[in-house]
């Protein structure tokens, strides 16, 4: 589809509409006219969309004197994108339970109205009148809010948090756009890999000690960090006790996402330096969608998997599961989420689908779950989630997520993950190291990035621009 906007532009909000509405193959032309005088915008749209003309004539007071430039920008693209759904929606019946919203931190809207003085009741009409919320979601983005607000209370000052990337994964799943890469053909590179991360590693405690910053929590994440070898997370564990002083250190979570890859040796090991947050992710429950998928686990697995991290004394255990997966029903998507509610995880994380521009799944022609019934799977875990005594406290949505819908964690009130929500709201440093690790430097409102090399391969060939990068985020702040 071809956008043209008179008026107002704000291509990013409209093409996430559009995209959910028309395929990419499909041909058309989007026109908007937007004005906005007498305090009255008036936005008028027009899809040109096979062979035949859908209008629609979209009017809200506001008032012409505003000065705040960020309030002027949201109702501007909120009228535009209205005007375009009622347009739309004469082509084709699609709900949207987050109307016009298009951020990918609905909490973060809702935690900043409140902070401006808001009552949660004013802050429900904004969401539904302004942006069309349902109320299910905005009771939703009201519970997540409620929780990182107190969850970002625990966060100190001159404190940061460390992502360490393992960039392995025993295969690439279908729908898989991180940063990972096979074993079959970069399992060569994990041993000299693992050695120079630990040099990373100890680059960055002293150039943490020099700054005067300690660290709040760990995250390990991937890829999958268990497809490494017993010995070289073994090294990898032994030069952060070593190089990372831990006596603040409140949460220390290791990803072992993919069951095929645990171990007890490994489980034992990263509970003996200090590891306590584990994922485990079967994803579905479901083994002919695990083929399809290309996890390379069976259900099977994902039990022993669980058992063994409980064996070796991990007391918090999060699970992931995708609504949405090629081929499954409303009723495929229930029985997953109730298999594993019997495994009593202290965290159920939920994804929606999403294709993202580098997953093998875009051009697989394999079809995806349609917008109502991926609804229909979130509300039914939304509600299971509060039945069973699990609280929502993050949540974030994706560009070509399916629906415009959104991902949440859900978890015992005790059992939040605070790297969870510091990373998501961008309330705290995290310094990235490993492979595709991207740092982000928090200075009041402005935030800095540092990026590394996303290839193993890249990350070892250029390992002393690696070790540079950590000067560089030093220097952000030695001024």
């Amino acid at each position: 589809m071809i956008l043209v906007q008179n008026g107002y532009k704000c291509d990013y909000e409209m093409n996430i509409f559009i995209n959910i509405f028309f395929d990419k193959d499909e041909e058309g032309t989007v026109t908007t006219d937007f004005s906005h005088e007498n305090d009255v915008i008036n936005v008028k749209t027009k899809i040109e969309f096979n062979g035949k003309i859908y209008e629609s004539d979209y009017q809200c007071g506001f008032s012409s004197s505003e000065k705040n430039p960020k309030l002027i920008k949201k109702i501007y693209g909120c009228a535009c994108t209205k005007s375009f759904l009622r347009a739309a929606g004469k082509i084709r019946n699609i709900q949207l339970p987050w109307g016009v919203m298009s951020g990918i931190r609905p909490a973060k809207s809702v935690r900043q109205f409140h902070e401006q003085g808001k009552s949660f009741d004013e802050i429900k009409q904004i969401l539904g009148e302004i942006y069309e919320v349902t109320p299910k979601k905005c009771d939703l983005a009201i519970k997540v809010a409620k929780n990182e607000a107190e969850i970002l209370k625990r966060i100190k000052e001159n404190s940061v948090s460390l992502y360490i990337g393992i960039p392995f994964c025993p295969s690439r799943c279908l729908y898989c756009s991180f940063v990972s890469t096979d074993v079959r053909s970069s399992g060569k590179y994990m041993d000299e890999f693992s050695e120079l991360l630990c040099r990373e590693i100890e680059k960055t405690g002293q150039i943490l000690k020099e700054i005067g910053f300690f660290v709040q929590n760990i995250y390990i994440g991937g890829g999958t960090p268990t497809t490494l070898s017993a010995q070289n997370l073994e090294m990898i564990f032994k030069s952060l006790k070593k190089n990372i002083d831990f006596e603040n250190l409140e949460e220390f979570t290791l990803e072992a996402g993919r069951p095929d890859t645990v171990t007890a040796e490994k489980m034992d090991i990263a509970k003996k330096y200090g590891v306590n947050r584990i994922s485990i992710n079967p994803q579905t429950m479901n083994e002919k969608t695990l083929e399809v998928i290309g996890r390379r686990h069976s259900v099977k697995m994902f039990d022993e998997a669980f058992k063994i991290a409980r064996n070796s004394g991990f007391d918090n255990i999060n699970t992931d599961l995708i609504a949405g997966l090629p081929g499954e029903s409303f009723e495929d998507f229930k029985y997953s989420l109730e298999e594993v509610i019997k495994y009593n995880p202290e965290d159920i994380t939920i994804h929606s689908m999403c294709i993202k521009r580098a997953a093998a799944l875009r051009f697989s022609g394999i079809g995806l779950t349609g917008y109502d019934e991926m609804n229909k799977m979130l509300d039914y875990a939304q509600q299971r989630m509060e039945e069973i005594g699990k609280q929502p406290y993050y949540m974030y949505r994706q560009k070509n997520i399916s629906g415009n819908l959104e991902n949440v964690g859900y978890a015992d009130a005790n059992h939040m993950s605070s790297y969870n929500i510091n990373i998501m709201e961008e309330a705290q440093t995290i310094v990235a190291l490993g492979g595709g690790g991207s740092s982000k430097i928090v200075m009041g409102d402005r935030i800095e990035r540092v990026v590394n090399f996303k290839e193993p391969y890249e990350y070892i060939r250029r390992f002393d621009e690696i070790l540079a990068k950590k000067e560089e985020i030093a220097d952000y702040f030695r001024k």
